[in-house]
């Protein structure tokens, strides 16, 4: 018959697990490193002490500064104001006045004197033509520098159309002339960045053949009060060329070393020190290292988590190779696992959103990894454990055969009586020893119906002190078996109408 409760213990035991699981705390996955501010970046890139070269090209044609016309020469100089202002002191200015041709009137770094400058340029715009092609070779002159890898940035203010003098060569086929200058243009923008803003101050200019010239072009179309405020963040966009610069230029690699090896590993775990080099010299890489052993079952665990390595700098990581087990699963000796301890280190960067998003670059530098050797040693059981061990299961398996036999006491007399339905007489069974079979020889009475045995085990007493003997009586008649607990001097009824009477 099933126990009460049975068939709901595999239900609870599930319903353990399922707890346990929900309330186990859930596995350690890499995350991202904490991702720094373009400001953050550009500071420590030290932006502000990376030069970069502008140059402003102001047409001082006549049609700027006209009799009872707008002053558009006066307003260009105040447009003007706040990009020289913003400039960093290390950055070089080349100021270039330009009508019949291009004039310098200022080329060094800027220093502390900011729109000062301008106070160089003429007083008034009295030139008599306007030759923009003339003006754009001049801005090619400029940053025509192969020793320079800084970006740099062109500036056209005209209020004019393309109106070169006689005897310039940007008087005629202006077509081949502007091609010619977009084949040489090409060339340095392989080398530096260069950036070109046309700022057209009318209506009616040719800005655009700035545009035919570099490919990076930013035609304004601007009221004239909103000008000074663009060129005032020109600085901050210039500073993300700088930053793209030097970034391009860097290299973002890791270099993993660590002790060539070979590791031997017995009884105790050998932890391992590797070493992290940050290879780039101005960019900070995060490291998440990882570890496995190839061609053997031999743990290994990563004690070191991800680990941000500051430019050209090293850090340590360590890891731990544990033994494969204390003993093996063979009886004495020894026996040897070789592998090949792997450990690859996953890259990123705390500036790679910067570096991507604002930027423009790609981030995506090669996992290092480094390989060695290792070998571990694990002992068999030792044979004496063995003879131990089966000399306690040998001591075991007698012992549980023993024990049942402690338990039956010696009956040591008395009788007990079996009355059968339908027999005519009582069945006495004489009881002596430990066990007794009945019906037996030294029974009396008539030939009784069933058959059994009797067995004898102390109790404590029911009514007063002490303990007493009381029979135990496994019975069998018509095909049916029965346990009887018959104690003394009382008489235990079955259903079929058979009574056990025993008498010590």
């Amino acid at each position: 018959m099933t126990r009460p409760g049975a068939v709901g213990r595999p239900a609870a035991y599930l319903v353990v697990l399922l707890l346990a699981l929900l309330m186990a705390p859930p596995s350690p996955t890499a995350a991202d490193p904490p991702q720094a501010s373009l400001a953050e970046v550009l500071d420590a890139l030290r932006t502000d002490e990376l030069a970069a070269d502008y140059v402003v090209l102001l047409d001082v044609s006549s049609s700027m500064q006209p009799a009872g016309g707008p002053d558009l020469y006066t307003r260009a100089q105040r447009a003007l104001r706040p990009l020289l202002d913003a400039l960093s002191p290390v950055d070089r200015l080349h100021l270039v006045a330009f009508a019949d041709r291009p004039d310098p009137t200022f080329t060094g770094r800027i220093g502390g004197t900011g729109a000062g400058v301008l106070s160089r340029l003429p007083d008034r715009a009295e030139g008599g033509r306007t030759d923009i092609g003339a003006a754009i070779e001049s801005a090619l002159d400029t940053v025509d520098r192969p020793d320079l890898t800084d970006p740099a940035t062109v500036v056209l203010l005209t209020d004019g159309v393309q109106d070169p003098p006689p005897g310039s060569r940007y008087d005629g086929n202006i077509d081949a002339a502007i091609t010619r200058l977009r084949e040489r243009a090409t060339g340095i923008e392989r080398r530096r960045p260069v950036r070109a803003l046309g700022i057209p101050l009318t209506g009616q200019t040719d800005v655009r053949l700035l545009d035919r010239v570099f490919d990076d072009t930013v035609l304004m179309d601007l009221p004239p009060d909103q000008v000074g405020t663009y060129l005032s963040g020109v600085g901050s966009r210039v500073a993300m060329a700088k930053a793209a610069a030097l970034v391009a230029r860097d290299r973002p690699a890791v270099t993993l070393t660590t002790n060539p090896g070979p590791i031997t590993v017995r009884d105790e775990p050998v932890t391992i020190t590797a070493t992290v080099r940050n290879e780039a010299s101005r960019v900070p890489l995060t490291v998440t290292p990882a570890a496995t052993v190839e061609g053997a079952a031999i743990p290994v665990r990563v004690l070191t988590g991800e680990t941000t390595v500051a430019p050209g700098a090293e850090q340590t990581i360590q890891l731990r190779v544990d033994p494969p087990g204390a003993t093996g699963r063979w009886i004495g000796g020894e026996r040897s696992t070789a592998g090949t301890l792997r450990i690859e280190a996953a890259i990123t960067s705390p500036w790679r959103d910067v570096i991507v998003q604002d930027l423009g670059l790609a981030l995506t530098p090669e996992p290092a990894r480094a390989a060695v050797p290792v070998r571990a040693t694990a002992t068999g059981i030792a044979i004496w454990l063995v003879t131990v061990l089966g000399l306690l299961l040998v001591a075991l398996v007698a012992l549980l055969l023993w024990l049942p036999t402690r338990r039956w006491r010696p009956m040591g007399g008395g009788q007990l009586t079996v009355t059968e339905p339908g027999a005519p007489v009582p069945y006495r069974q004489m009881l002596s020893g430990r066990k007794v079979r009945f019906p037996a020889p030294h029974g009396s009475g008539a030939a009784t119906q069933g058959s059994g045995t009797v067995r004898a085990f102390r109790q404590r007493k029911r009514v007063g002190a002490g303990r007493e003997l009381v029979l135990r009586i496994d019975y069998r008649r018509a095909g049916r078996r029965h346990r009887v607990i018959c104690p003394p001097r009382q008489t235990r009824p079955l259903t079929d109408g058979t009574t056990f009477t025993y008498q010590p």
